[in-house]
Formats: C-alpha cells, structure tokens, sequence
C-alpha cells in the first residue's frame, strides 16, 4: 500500500497522485515531541561514550607505586612546567591524560629522548628505559592508569601532586660534572687524545649534522664514544662517560663528521 503523506500524495512511487481513500488517516508528529526524540537518543550516545571512555581496572601496577618513580628519574628533566617538552608529566593529573600516548611513545623506544645513538657508548645521564620500565608502563596503560590501590581513580588533582610539582622544577642546565675538572674545545679532526681520564663529552654541530667519536690505542684497538646523528642544537648537552677512559701514549682520537661543517667541535671534560 503506498505511503501518503500530509497533503495526500504519494511518495511518488506513482506517476499521477492518488486521490485518498475514504476512511484512511494520516498521523503526524508534533515537531516538538520530534525533538525531544532526538534530543534523548543524543543523550544516550552521550552516555554511551562516557561509559566507554572510563577503562576497567585490570592491572596491579599504579602510579605512586611503579609509574612515579620512573618518571622522576627518567621523565620530568624535559616533562615539567618550564622544560623543553610540550606537556609537563611531574603529577597524576597532568600524566593520565597522555597514559596511552606515553604507552605507544615507549614502546618505540621515541621517549625518553635520547639524542645520540643507543648502545654506542656508555653513559651514567642515558635516560633510555630498561625492558623491566616498559613493562610497568604498558601494563599501567594497558590496565586503566591507575594512581594506586586504595583508590585506583584519582580526583582532577591527587594528595601529594603539588609537592611533586615543586619536587620536581626543571633542573639546571647540564655544565660541569662535580671530579671534572678541566676541559678542551677540539674542532672534528682526528688528533692525539689529550692527557687525563676523558669523563664527558660534549658535541656541537650543525643542525642535522653527525659525528662518530671513537678512541684509538696504540695497539690499534679501538673503543666508541659517541655517535651523533640529526643534531638538534636545541638539546645540545654533555654526555658522560659510565667509565672514564685514560688517556694512554699514543692513544688518538677518531672523528668522522658530516663533510663541510665548519662548526662542528667537541668538548672534552677530564677527570
């Protein structure tokens, strides 16, 4: 039977209209019992979604047990009110939003920033996290995000958030480490290795430039030091050797750097 609207027509399924039958009714909506139709299936969507956003807590692993503490050690030099990150992390409240996004930064090894390349040489200020450290902060994520046992969902700010925030000021700039006591600027050519325990480095060159340091003994062994590639004058800082390296006769130093960069250098700090 076609469907006839207000006026009578059909909704053209004929050529011609119909004339409506005796007897037939037409029921229409009040366009203000339509809106509220609409308007309560759009508070359930709404509802819906709210409910969805709120993860379950599936995991034993918490902020102020595990989380916290890896990221003051490892997080807050950059992630804090001041710091050269785009969003501070010293709190819950300001970590939790970014649970997930911190998850996937981790998990491909992007954060935390490390500017030299991983696993060539040892440094004591190497802020890469341990496989242990990813671990906790996926299962964190994965789990809900939760502040701590007692109570898993922490209010817009938790006990203790503002203490952490000034606990936690960017620090100084990274200068001289305490036993290093002296220092010499070399421009990125091969040379004799100066007399003294190397402690640090510390490279300058330009933008998206590389440097390959390595050390050379008499013996013709050689040990590497540091590797820096796409250099970011923005986060130029000292890199300090875990063991310091002495400078034995005939001992030289091997750089290979980016041809043509006149500005490249390195500082070296002695023991």
């Amino acid at each position: 039977m076609p469907n006839y609207d207000v006026n009578g027509q059909t909704d053209n399924v004929f050529a011609e209209p119909l004339e409506r039958p005796t007897g037939t009714r037409i029921r229409t909506v009040a366009p203000r019992t339509f809106c509220r139709c609409v308007a309560a299936a759009s508070l359930l969507t709404v509802a819906a979604a709210t409910l969805l956003a709120h993860d379950p807590i599936t995991t034993k692993v918490t902020w102020e047990r595990e989380i916290e503490p890896i990221v003051q050690a490892r997080c807050v030099a950059c992630h804090s009110s001041g710091g050269s990150a785009p969003m501070p992390l010293t709190t819950y409240a300001e970590a939790r939003p970014w649970a997930r996004a911190i998850r996937e930064e981790v998990l491909t090894r992007r954060m935390p920033k490390w500017h030299i390349v991983r696993g060539y040489g040892d440094f004591t200020n190497d802020p890469s996290l341990s496989p242990f450290e990813i671990a906790l902060i996926t299962a964190w994520a994965d789990g809900g995000a939760p502040f701590s046992k007692a109570r898993p969902r922490g209010p817009a700010s938790s006990p203790g958030d503002a203490a952490a925030t000034a606990r936690h000021a960017p620090p100084a700039q990274a200068g001289r480490k305490p036993g290093a006591r002296s220092n010499v600027t070399i421009p990125c050519a091969s040379r004799a290795m100066p007399r003294g325990r190397l402690a640090g480095l510390r490279p300058l060159l330009s933008a998206g430039g590389s440097l390959r340091l390595t050390s050379q003994r008499h013996d013709g062994s050689v040990e590497p030091l540091l590797w820096v590639r796409d250099f970011d004058p923005d986060f130029a800082e000292t890199y300090w050797l875990r063991n310091p390296i002495p400078s034995e006769p005939g001992t030289r130093l091997i750089l290979a750097s980016t041809p043509d960069d006149i500005t490249c250098s390195v500082t070296l700090f002695f023991e």
